[in-house]
Formats: C-alpha cells, structure tokens, sequence
C-alpha cells in the first residue's frame, strides 16, 4: 500500500489544479486533480504535502487543514492512502512550469465538468462541508468507473442532519435573503448532529436572487414570469439525494412551504400567498427514498 497527499487550494472561489498530461504511463494521465504526491522517508502527511505543493507550484501553504484519507481501490493498481488537505491561504509566486502537468486556477461552477475520477467529486463536495475528519473508501472497476464508496466520520456519535442552507444563515433564497434558525437552535442541533448545508435550488444551477417559483398543481414548476423551472428543481432534488446517500444521512430539516423544501403545505402556484396540500420536488424526493424530512416547524422531533 502506498501512501500520498493530495491538496486543494482555493483563492477566491477559484481551486488550483493540476492537468496530468506530461508524465508517461501517469495513472491519472489527462485528469484534472489536486496538487500532491507520495511520501518520501521520514515524512509526516504535512511534511510531505508542503514539500510536494512547493516542488508542483513554487508555494508555500500557509493556512492549511487536513480534512481526511481517502483509500483509493483499483485492480490496476496498487491501493493507495490519499491523506487529504484543504488550503486557504499560501505566500509565494505560482510557477507555470510543473512536471507533472498543467496548472490552472477553475472556478467552482466549472470544476465538476472536468474530466476527473468519480470519487474525487465525493470528496471534494465534502471539503466544502463543515464536515469532521473523514475516512473516505473508493472502490473501481478495471476500466475505472466508481463501483462502490464507504464514507466514516472519525470519533463522531452524532448523526448526519441535511438541513436547508437558507436555515443555518446562507443567503440563498430567491430574495437573496436568509431564513436563519435561532441561534440557540442552531448550537443545539449541532450537539447533536452533524450539520450537512443543502440549497437544492443552488445545486439545480439557479442563481441567487431569483425569480419566485411554485409548484403548478401538475407537479412543473413555473416562475412569476411563466418560466419552466422544472429541470432545475427536479437537478436540484436529485443532488441533495446524491448528499444524503454519500453522507449516511437518514434525516432532514427542510425550510416549509418552499417549492423545494416544502413538506405537507405549499404555496398554490397562484402568487398570491395562498397555500395547499402537497410537498416541495425535494421533498417528496427524499421521503420516496426513505429519507424522514421535518421543517422548522417540527423542530421538536429532532431535539
């Protein structure tokens, strides 16, 4: 078994990577990954990744955490520990010229449409969680397609919570406003969950603000202005399922009467204030696939 680092660095919603197109026989030939590589003698995780992020990209990682391991699983090759990093903060010149490969500065929204391995997405979601320490397992097949995943938080009790983001203070509604719980509430709930952030709207690539949408009683989602935001709702309720199946997450806390969100009553689609029997595309997303979903008006059967 083998051991490695691997480094994302973020400036300004940008993540530094790495284009591995230069080295022969490269297991990671014409993927985009983070910056990295394998121990040396004597090396602790940090030494190892301050060195390597020194030698692909002339920097020197300042503000630095180490968010977990992932074990990369392959029959092609030997199973390799990638003890994974997360930098905010770094002094120095970035150099253009790494052996290894291409270094470019992508822009978050950009990132995932990267040709990369499937789990690398997995984890890379988690960095931007306020997740604890984490084992990650990858399982690949010959022809490298994700067969399988197992993802464990270290020392932790608490069970995973998806909870809307707009809840937790993220101004990501249509306003541009937030909905945030008290925050007495908030640290309770964090004592005994784990706090997994979801907007499905965000996730379905809506912007933020936006125009209102609601649910049509057959089942579109239209804006104010007769837009069909539909795709968009049902994209977003199938990555907050993506989140609670990569998460082990059972349970959610989701903002009521949203389009998204809602569970038992929502707004009518009229405009007008008025509401009625159903529950928001995500919603109804998650509890078809056994997930139990609260609002904040159900707060007391989660504390």
């Amino acid at each position: 078994m083998k051991n490695t680092t691997l480094c994302y660095i973020e400036q300004n919603g940008e993540y530094l990577m790495l284009h591995r197109v230069k080295k022969k026989n490269d297991e990671n030939h014409d993927k985009w990954i983070g910056i990295g590589g394998h121990f040396e003698d004597y090396e602790s995780p940090y030494d190892c990744v301050l060195r390597e992020a020194k030698e692909e990209t002339g920097l020197d990682l300042t503000a630095l955490s180490y968010r977990g391991i992932v074990s990369f699983c392959s029959p092609n090759f030997e199973t390799e520990q990638m003890h994974l990093f997360f930098c905010t903060g770094f002094s120095g010149t970035l150099s253009r010229d790494c052996a290894e490969g291409d270094l470019a500065w992508i822009s978050r929204e950009k990132l995932f449409s990267l040709p990369m391995w499937e789990g690398d997405k997995l984890f890379l979601d988690l960095l931007h969680k306020n997740v604890p320490f984490f084992s990650l397992k990858l399982v690949y097949d010959a022809d490298g397609n994700l067969l399988s995943h197992d993802l464990r938080f270290s020392g932790e009790a608490r069970e995973p919570l998806l909870i809307s983001a707009c809840l937790t203070g993220s101004p990501c509604r249509y306003d541009g406003k937030s909905k945030p719980l008290p925050e007495e509430i908030l640290d309770a709930l964090a004592k005994k969950y784990i706090l997994i952030p979801v907007c499905a709207e965000i996730l379905g690539g809506l912007p933020t603000p936006r125009i209102p949408a609601e649910i049509q009683n057959d089942r579109t989602v239209l804006r104010r202005d007769g837009a069909d935001v539909t795709a968009a709702y049902a994209t977003g309720a199938d990555e907050v399922l993506r989140y609670a199946r990569l998460t082990g997450a059972k349970t959610a806390l989701l903002k009521a009467r949203s389009p998204s969100c809602g569970k038992g009553n929502i707004y009518d689609g009229t405009f007008s204030g008025n509401l009625t029997d159903g529950d928001g595309i995500t919603a109804r997303c998650l509890s078809e696939n056994g997930i139990t979903v609260y609002t904040e008006e159900e707060l007391s059967w989660l504390l």
